[in-house]
């Protein structure tokens, strides 16, 4: 059984040598993402490995298919990137991995929050100024003392749960399907957690029913002064709406690790030089939000959890035929 592996990081690179040491399936390691051109390195394979925020399109799902291959596994959770349709149409099985490190991201959102409540950002071109009383005149609002609002109570949103609660917080928590709710929040409705809210926490899905959840409307409905974090995924904000109420004084921040519009130009635009995004780059120049590159995951343990889950689930596929994470799709 021949793998390939696509959208490979340097730090994922130890992780995936230790798992070939002591496995026979040889792997194929290539940093290129997997889209209409690399597609044709597949050719000869069993399995694919993925990691990307970019689509898996129609057209790739078609090309596997016609070399023999029905089996890719990802190495995160998001499915809102790949065309499913197309994967049940070409017979390709798919499997995520779900839980790779709650903690990660739980974790992350707590740092922006603690970030953007102590007002760092605003602190920053004042002190590289020499401007030493400017830069100490930011009052900051304590953790302990706010009502934290997370949307989305699955495995990251409990683990944030039990973060926020820790530093006194008071969280309310909305999740349309609740499951085992964490008893250290008060389940509420989305609307009542919006207007309630002096940080507004977000750890749902992105599939189509919560693009655009924060809109213009649920902006308007967050309290003056009112904390966005966005760890999830990058449909659920609208950045439009976001920006006209961060102009307009009514938001007192926002961090946002998943952008709406992360788009292959923005990924390359280390190697090419070319991004042009207006949004982003108002949004970069405002010192009450706070921009990081989809990085909320990114620990030893989830790297290295999201290796091994993902290639187990491969290795289960191409010899049991089944995986312990596949993803039904309807």
């Amino acid at each position: 059984m021949k793998i390939i592996v696509y959208g490979v990081k340097p730090d994922e690179l130890a992780y995936f040598e230790a798992w070939q040491k002591t496995h026979d399936q040889p792997l194929s390691l290539h940093s290129e993402l997997l889209d209409e051109k690399t597609v044709a390195w597949a050719r000869g394979f069993d399995g694919v490995n993925c990691l990307q925020t970019t689509p898996y399109s129609a057209a790739v799902f078609a090309q596997l298919a016609e070399f023999g291959i029905h089996f890719l596994t990802i190495r995160n959770v998001g499915l809102d990137n790949l065309d499913l349709a197309a994967a049940k149409q070409n017979k390709i099985r798919i499997a995520n991995v779900p839980a790779y490190s709650p903690s990660a991201i739980a974790e992350f959102a707590v740092t922006m929050t603690l970030y953007l409540l102590r007002r760092l950002g605003e602190t920053r071109a004042p002190l590289a100024a020499g401007h030493w009383n400017q830069a100490a005149s930011f009052l900051g609002r304590e953790l302990g003392q706010s009502t934290v609002g997370v949307v989305g109570a699955g495995r990251i949103g409990q683990a944030a749960i039990r973060l926020f609660a820790g530093f006194g917080a008071n969280v309310l928590a909305y999740d349309p399907h609740p499951g085992h709710p964490e008893p250290r929040a008060t389940y509420v409705s989305l609307k009542q957690l919006l207007a309630e809210s002096d940080v507004v926490d977000l750890h749902v899905p992105g599939i189509p029913a919560n693009d655009h959840l924060i809109d213009d409307a649920a902006l308007t409905l967050m309290k003056q002064n009112a904390v966005l974090i966005n760890t999830a995924r990058g449909n659920l904000v609208d950045t439009t709406a976001l920006l006209k109420h961060l102009r307009a004084g009514h938001l007192g921040g926002a961090g946002i690790d998943t952008y709406e519009h992360e788009s292959p130009a923005l990924l390359r635009y280390e190697q090419t030089g070319k991004f042009t995004d207006p949004q982003w780059e108002e949004l970069a120049q405002l010192p009450n939000v706070l921009l990081t590159p989809h990085v909320a995951y990114h620990t030893e343990t989830a790297v290295e959890n999201m290796v091994n889950f993902s290639l187990a689930n491969l290795v289960r596929f191409l010899t049991k035929g089944e995986a312990p994470d596949e993803i039904m799709i309807k």
